[in-house]
């Protein structure tokens, strides 16, 4: 493959390779190609569409990612070393594990340590599987990201997982999404997670890269919660050299369900978050945390939409980020509110630190609202550590580093212990305090007025 080729070629041929493999199915070739199509009109995002206006994705014509690792033998996938299918032992242990590796899920570790109360298929399998729990999603395709019709077009592996109803899962279950190639790769995976009526689980999406070459991840996980149910989704995004990724995550909740989620990049090389969520019934609530940090050579792009469809829905939105050397950042938050959607309360708030000349971040809260009985309310801000803070801490007999590091702790603080699930807070504790030199302090608390450091409430 020549270094001329672009993105758009290289897709082109690996779509053409895959449609070939598959030529003795022709409904799923035909479902394929109109979704290539839909791709191929809209192409590359760029600038000059408001919901990529920060994002320069130009880069991808200088990936020339190889085709023929794209139909490795499956077996490959099914007997890797068990080092390369774990994810990090602190979230080892006490967690079901499901590897996807470079797209690819790994169904026989999950089968030894999976919960009877989870249902699992391999959609590659099972192509109903896809063409009925795609129809509930499909609100959320638009001209918006194009990068959700070309991994229908693409996908070679996914999951669907279902939770029985009427079910607590106390283990959280982990989707550990690993990549490794000794050449330039492209994922696509196309996941489904359905949680039953009045069921509560806990869902970690552990993304790691262990390639040396370029990878690109373009991954979508689509969540669908029935009445009653609950769900505490972390997205953890840690220090993912050489892989660009665009995470996509659409959630649809029905009544009386509560959803919430965490997501935390650090240390990203190009890391592209969007993060869809639809109230399809009344009485339900959704909560959005994030904290993201970016240094030199790192990006990291969130993206939010809260759609309120539907009276009597409750949003709240945190995200915090620490910017420092030459990193850079995207807030994009939205909440639509439709005209039916009375008494509809949603806050959205995108906080940020800056900590050198050099760092940029552009953050856009966004607010559309057609109801006239709600309560709604948005901000964002900028800017660097609180100086007269730094200086009382300091005139304390405490050192500048220090207090410097105990405003990043107060910070950060907050949105960490929303995390419900004691190993992984832990876990990020201890990544975060590496990361902003946090080690003798931390961790974790918030500052009173007087520059008190008290312990935060769980």
């Amino acid at each position: 493959m020549g270094v001329e080729m672009g993105f758009l070629e290289n897709v082109k041929n690996l779509f053409e390779s895959k449609i070939s493999i598959e030529n003795s199915n022709l409904n799923l070739a035909n479902f394929r190609k109109a979704f290539f199509e839909k791709f191929a009109q809209l192409g590359i995002p760029t600038p000059k569409n408001e919901e990529w206006k920060y994002t320069n994705l130009s880069f991808l014509n200088d990936i020339n990612f190889d085709v023929s690792f794209y139909f490795k033998d499956r077996g490959y996938y099914q007997n890797l070393d068990q080092k390369i299918l774990s994810p990090p032992q602190l979230l080892n242990g006490e967690n079901f594990i499901f590897p996807i590796i470079n797209g690819h899920p790994n169904f026989e570790y999950f089968k030894n340590t999976y919960s009877s109360e989870v249902s699992y298929e391999n959609i590659s399998q099972n192509e109903n599987i896809i063409y009925n729990s795609l129809e509930k999603f499909k609100p959320f395709f638009d001209d918006s990201n194009s990068f959700l019709f070309l991994n229908i077009a693409l996908f070679d592996g996914g999951v669907s997982l279902k939770v029985q109803p009427n079910t607590f899962i106390e283990r959280p279950i982990v989707l550990f999404f690993n990549y490794l190639s000794d050449i330039d790769y492209f994922s696509n995976s196309l996941n489904f997670i359905e949680i039953g009526e009045n069921s509560k689980v806990n869902f970690i999406l552990l993304f790691s890269n262990q390639s040396s070459q370029k990878i690109i991840g373009n991954e979508i996980v689509n969540i669908f919660q029935k009445e009653g149910s609950e769900i505490e989704l972390n997205v953890v995004q840690y220090d993912l050299k050489n892989l660009i990724l665009i995470n996509n995550i659409n959630v649809i909740i029905e009544r009386n369900s509560n959803f919430k989620s965490n997501t935390f990049s650090l240390s990203t090389k190009f890391v592209r978050n969007n993060l869809n969520v639809s109230f399809q019934g009344q009485f339900s609530s959704a909560l959005l945390n994030g904290i993201y940090f970016s240094d030199t050579d790192n990006f990291v792009d969130d993206h939010t939409l809260i759609m309120h469809n539907v009276p009597n829905c409750q949003s709240d939105e945190n995200f915090r980020g620490i910017l420092d050397g030459k990193g850079r950042a995207v807030f994009n938050g939205k909440i639509f509110v439709a005209r039916d959607a009375q008494k509809t309360t949603a806050y959205q708030s995108n906080k940020n630190l800056i900590l050198s000349n050099e760092a940029r971040i552009n953050t856009k809260p966004q607010l559309e609202i057609y109801a006239d009985d709600v309560k709604c309310t948005h901000g964002a801000t900028v800017g660097f550590l609180d100086e007269e803070m730094l200086f009382y801490i300091i005139s304390r007999g405490i050192s500048k580093n220090k207090a410097k590091s105990m405003l990043l702790n107060s910070f950060v603080s907050v949105n960490l212990e929303k995390i419900e699930i004691p190993s992984l807070r832990d876990y990020l504790k201890e990544l975060i305090a590496k990361k902003l030199h946090l080690e003798e302090i931390f961790f974790c608390g918030t500052l009173s007025n007087t520059g008190e450091l008290v312990k935060a409430q769980e």
